[in-house]
């Protein structure tokens, strides 16, 4: 199997080598790093073997890796953690997360990830929500290295694939020692998919416990400070849009504006090279724009955030939160940021990677689901009119947020066991869905 996989993954990489060379050439996203991505380790890894491995591909897995780092700091005091990702974006907020040493991930190539397996000799090789990467695994395998699932991911979708994938891969989560999945229905599915029930836990999800990490009050007065907002005027904070998004945006404030004329859009836009774009689509759609880069304090009807990891404190800013990624067919993206800063979340029909998080904001009344464009604007508008509803339900969003808060702690205190080695069954007994 190992060798038809990466006879086929060799084939994709040859297809993409032009791209990765032109973008090496002009210093493009996909040309960074590439010596270190093809198994050269670089230099400053070399202290830290025996490390902690943690992989989060982007900016989604980093946030959930800050919900786990701290806590095994707490834990395993004398080991070292560190943190790899696949994308630009997730390198750069990677740097902020507290690892003691940030890289890029290999290509799963046996010869790349090999080396950095051989390099770090990691205690554990912790991977982020559902990343299953053969020759990784297998490596780590060779050189004993407990691997283990944390903030499991598997939505119904993800299970498909992965069980009609099972005839060229019969055991594809043969490597793993653990699995420690954010909701009972994930758990459930891990084990459908072959992991022994006695290896899978309910831990709650990692990224409430990094979105309880909130910046601290003077980073927000700060950004409120740059932006030159006022307190007083009605803010709707518009996080991780994706393409053919903003418009449907842009259009649900043009209503707003209708009936809240001092109402302003930030604008956070989830692919940072889409910046430009973007403010290009707010200056054809008749608004003026100013990005949190431009320092001047000329009033706008929208700001574009085009920074990274400053949205968590601008979604305290705001009176009103809706995440992207829902009103395009992409499964929605992290809800909890705004919740854990009481505001009231909108979000779109598509929130397949969060399904059961909206489900509990939308039953407590701290969520509102809008079908369309046409929606975001009715319940945007109802809002802004409400002003005790707003406030209850950004209550309710927080209540909801705050049940996950201890993920870290509990997935960092099963975790422990399996590092030190102390049991290489870290759950030990069936605690499936407790």
């Amino acid at each position: 199997m190992f060798a038809a996989y990466t006879f086929l993954y060799a084939i994709g990489l040859c297809a993409l080598a032009p791209r990765a060379l032109l973008h090496k050439l002009t210093g493009g996203r996909y040309g960074i790093a590439l010596g270190e991505r093809l198994g050269r380790v670089p230099r400053h890894l070399l202290p830290h073997r025996g490390a902690i491995w943690i992989h989060a591909v982007s900016v989604g897995e980093v946030h959930a890796a800050r919900g786990l780092i701290p806590h095994l700091r707490a834990s395993a005091r004398d080991v070292s953690i560190v943190l790899s990702t696949t994308t630009p974006t997730g390198q750069a907020l990677a740097e902020k997360a507290g690892a003691d040493a940030v890289f890029y991930m290999p290509l799963d190539l046996p010869r790349a990830v090999s080396a950095y397996v051989e390099a770090l000799r990691p205690r554990a090789l912790l991977l982020v929500e559902t990343e299953i990467w053969p020759n990784l695994l297998r490596a780590a395998s060779d050189y004993r290295t407990p691997v283990a699932i944390v903030n499991g991911r598997l939505s119904e979708r993800t299970a498909r694939r992965y069980a009609a994938l099972d005839r060229l891969w019969p055991t594809p989560f043969e490597f793993i020692a653990a699995v420690c999945a954010r909701t009972t229905e994930e758990a459930s599915r891990f084990v459908e998919m072959g992991i022994p029930e006695g290896r899978v836990v309910t831990t709650g999800n990692l990224k409430a416990d990094a979105a309880a990490l909130t910046p601290p009050a003077e980073l927000t007065t700060r950004l409120r400070d740059a932006l030159y907002l006022d307190p007083e005027t009605p803010l709707i904070v518009a996080g991780c849009t994706m393409d053919h998004e903003e418009e449907k945006v842009l259009l649900a404030f043009r209503r707003v504006q209708a009936q809240h004329a001092s109402a302003t859009l930030l604008i956070a836009p989830r692919h940072p090279e889409r910046f430009d774009e973007v403010e290009a689509l707010v200056r054809n759609a008749g608004f003026s724009c100013r990005r949190r880069t431009n320092s001047s304090d000329e009033a706008a009807d929208v700001i574009l955030l085009d920074t990274i990891g400053e949205l968590p404190a601008a979604y305290g800013l705001g009176s009103i939160a809706f995440v992207g990624g829902s009103l395009v067919p992409t499964g929605g993206h992290n809800l909890l940021e705004p919740a854990i800063q009481s505001r009231p979340v909108l979000f779109g029909p598509s929130t397949e990677n969060f399904a059961d998080l909206a489900g509990e904001l939308v039953r407590s009344g701290g969520g509102i689901r809008v079908g369309d464009g046409e929606g975001l604007a009715r319940e945007l508008i109802a809002l802004l009119d409400d002003e005790t509803r707003r406030t209850d339900a950004g209550v309710r969003a927080f209540k909801v947020a705050r049940r996950d808060a201890a993920a870290g702690k509990r997935t960092a205190r099963l975790l422990t066991r399996l590092i030190l080695g102390a049991d290489r069954d870290p759950i030990g007994r069936n605690h499936h869905g407790s």
